[in-house]
């Protein structure tokens, strides 16, 4: 063995090659689950904001009964609340959806409302956890 440097050479390369592929799979992993979160959060914020509005809703129409509304102007605002509440969801989840980009498409697993709180339901453990951990 006339050069052993050089195979401490190859060594530390093969040692620093592998010591960044494991840190880029590393961080991989942690952004995909930055982006989960992320996207579970903001539909959990977005559900209970619309629970709000219907709390809203349902207060605004007692006053309007207790007020003396007529029935035609009690009907016109549910349906103007029910056309806002489509289109926030709606919109919301055009939103969610076109800020992670093709590059990211892979990630949103629903494209409406209804397939956005599944994939909710599917993961209130991870709201649960946001929720409730401490540092």
């Amino acid at each position: 063995m006339e050069h052993p440097w050089f195979f401490y050479f190859l060594f530390f390369i093969f040692g620093y090659s592998t010591c960044h592929t494991f840190y880029f799979l590393n961080s991989v992993r942690k952004s995909l689950q930055l982006l989960l979160v992320s996207q579970v959060i903001s539909l959990f914020i977005i559900a209970r904001s619309l629970e709000d509005f219907a709390y809203a809703k349902e207060y605004t129409l007692l006053r309007m009964k207790e007020g003396k509304e007529t029935e035609h102007n009690i009907s016109a605002f549910e349906e103007r609340h029910e056309k806002e509440v489509e289109f926030f969801k709606k919109r919301s989840v055009e939103r969610i959806i076109n800020t992670y980009g093709s590059y990211f498409s892979e990630v949103v697993v629903y494209e409406d409302w209804k397939g956005a709180m599944k994939f909710l339901n599917a993961n209130k453990r991870t709201v649960f956890d946001f929720l409730t951990k401490k540092g």
